[in-house]
């Protein structure tokens, strides 16, 4: 190749490398894509566009996302579960340990209980006072215990009560995401409702599934329905009985009927009518 052909050669190399005569590189997208190839998503509050041949494979990963979330949430609950479940195991070994110690000190103070202390005294002294300072330690001994019973018993009610509230109080945060119009005067109703059953409060109080109110609620709504829908039929069977009639001239007399007249007294005096014979 002659300097000629390499300074054409090297000269078309440029024009390969120099941008196209529209104002677009080889590899740029086209700013008018079709909308219709196109599709919106959202993530994480916002809105995109995306090839609608990407969009399946998106909402794919987004599920996963989810649900190595939610998997991820049910370890951690579990998880917490566990720790309470063994933590309150540690509790009740504890003070099953100090009813037994307990039960065990009474045993050794019922020996002090016939003990004649003035007679041991003048027998053997130094006996006696080692007894009685036996006896005397026992005693406070035991009564430690009892106070560290009780404690432990009334901080586990203490922190009983707290987690049933915490329950509740996520219950109720549930059910008013999925009951609409959920407040505390629908869950008086569904009480109430509940206690129509035999059901107590205290037993209601107990219950922190948020399913289980979604139940009660569900039955409630249908019972309340069923009877709507009752009182209904009733009052368009009276309606459907009732005779249609038209009283011309000066007036219909004090015992007939009038199609303006309530359905309530309409009855009464169809009743009364009847009893005559009428």
């Amino acid at each position: 190749m002659n300097r000629t052909d390499a300074a054409l050669a090297a000269g078309d190399e440029d024009l390969r490398a120099e941008p196209l005569d529209d104002g677009r590189e080889a590899d740029q997208v086209p700013e008018d894509q079709d909308d219709d190839e196109m599709d919106e998503v959202a993530h994480q509050g916002q809105v995109y566009q995306i090839p609608k041949a990407l969009k399946g494979a998106f909402l794919m990963q987004a599920d996963y996302t989810r649900k190595t979330q939610e998997l991820a949430e049910h370890r951690r609950a579990v998880e917490a579960d566990r720790q309470g479940v063994a933590e309150h195991a540690e509790r009740v070994q504890a003070t099953i340990a100090d009813r037994a110690q307990i039960h065990l000190l009474d045993q050794q103070l019922a020996g002090f209980e016939d003990a004649d202390w003035a007679a041991m005294g003048e027998a053997d002294p130094q006996q006696a006072r080692a007894l009685w300072a036996q006896f005397q330690e026992t005693r406070q001994l035991r009564d430690r215990y009892a106070w560290a019973l009780t404690h432990h018993e009334h901080r586990d009610r203490l922190n009983a009560e707290r987690e049933a509230a915490a329950q509740l109080t996520h219950t109720g945060q549930v059910l008013s995401q999925k009951i609409e119009g959920w407040s505390p005067q629908v869950a008086a109703k569904l009480v109430d409702y509940a206690g129509a059953f035999g059901v107590s409060l205290e037993e209601l109080r107990q219950i922190a599934d948020p399913r289980l109110w979604m139940i009660l609620h569900r039955a409630h709504a249908g019972d309340q329905a069923a009877r709507q829908q009752t009182t209904a039929q009733n009052v368009a069977r009276v309606e459907a009985v009732r005779p249609a009639i038209s009283v011309a001239g000066g007036g219909a007399p004090s015992g007939a009927m009038r199609d303006e007249m309530a359905t309530g007294d309409w009855m009464k005096r169809r009743n009364d009518q009847m009893r005559r014979g009428r």
